[in-house]
Order: C-alpha cells, then structure tokens, then sequence
C-alpha cells in the first residue's frame, strides 16, 4: 500500500496543521491564567507615577497634609517673586476650595493670587520670574518652569508640576495669576475640610 500517495500526504499535511492549531491554542490557554494574575497584580500593587509623573487614583495626601505643604510653596514662591519684581504686589483673588473632577479626582486649589499689574515685561518676558521662582520650586520638589507655554489669547503662562501631581501656574495678560491645585484623597471633596 502505498503511504506516501497524494491521499496520505494530503491527510498527513491536514493533521500537522490541527496538531499546530492545538498546540497554539494549548500555549494560549497557559499564557491566559498568566496575563490574568499579572493584571491582578498590577490591580493591587502600589501605584506608581503615570507618564506625565502623576500618581494613579488612590495615592493622593489627605487633604490637611496637602493644605499646608502646598500652601507653603505658593507662599515662598509670591515671595519670591514679590523680591525680584520691585513694586509688583500679590494679593488674594480667591479663597482655596475644592472641587471634584470629571475623572472622579478631588483636587484642591489653594488661594489664588493676583497681582493688579502686568509682569511680562518687568519680568523680561518671564526670565525673571523663572530665575526667582525655580530655586523656590526645586525646594519643595517641583521641577523648573522651562519656559512658557502656547497659551492662545495673549496670555503668557508658565508652569511646574511635582511627582505628586501638583500644578503651580503663574499667568499675565494684563493682570497677572499664581495658581496652584494638587489632587487630594477625599470622600466628600467639600471645601469645608480645608483648614481654616
């Protein structure tokens, strides 16, 4: 009898196929309890800093802690400026609060700060405001501004971030804003649990 006619070959061709099929699949099938427990552990490991070096959900300060380490560098960072802009005074715009974020995020907003006067060109275009505010902003763990951001409608705006996820922005056209907002860890994310 003959094995090796174009019938055999045919079915022998067919079998090592399915055995490769059954095979990947059997691969698969290990590989998926595998992908599953490595998803659970990344479900319940400690949360590291994103790309953008913000922390996930979950790891924010409580909110006291947050309100006096942020409200110390907001304040060391108007007295900076303060010092290198001679005549250019800040002063309370608007109270901090809270607010929670379409993304479930409750963040606080310390005071905001205005100063009633222009900063762009006493500051030479934000030069001086970088060489006053960056050492302030390395202290407290911030990185430097790096120069200002493409802001339409004439607004000049520069900006640092912390790995905590914190924002300081200090902004002018016409007037000029220092604004800082970090995400907090907060149930009820009610204005009422800032230390008053």
């Amino acid at each position: 009898m003959n094995r090796t006619g174009p019938r055999n070959r045919a079915r022998q061709h067919s079998e090592r196929q399915f055995r490769g099929r059954r095979r990947s699949r059997l691969a698969l099938s290990a590989a998926l309890p595998l992908l599953g427990a490595q998803a659970l552990a990344a479900c319940s490991a400690p949360a590291v800093p994103g790309p953008s070096g913000t922390p996930e959900a979950g790891t924010h300060a409580p909110v006291a802690e947050s309100f006096a380490k942020y409200d110390a560098v907001r304040t060391d960072v108007v007295a900076a400026l303060e010092k290198k802009l001679p005549g250019i005074t800040w002063d309370v715009h608007s109270p901090a609060t809270m607010q929670r974020l379409s993304n479930g995020t409750c963040m606080l907003f310390l005071e905001e700060m205005q100063s009633a006067k222009d900063i762009v060109e006493p500051s030479k275009q934000f030069q001086e405001v970088f060489s006053a505010a960056d050492p302030v902003l390395e202290k407290h763990g911030f990185e430097a501004f790096g120069g200002t951001d493409p802001v339409p409608g004439g607004w000049v705006v520069a900006k640092s971030t912390d790995p905590a996820g914190a924002t300081l922005r200090v902004e002018s056209k016409g007037t000029a804003y220092v604004r800082l907002g970090v995400p907090v860890a907060s149930a009820g994310c009610d204005p009422k649990e800032i230390p008053r």
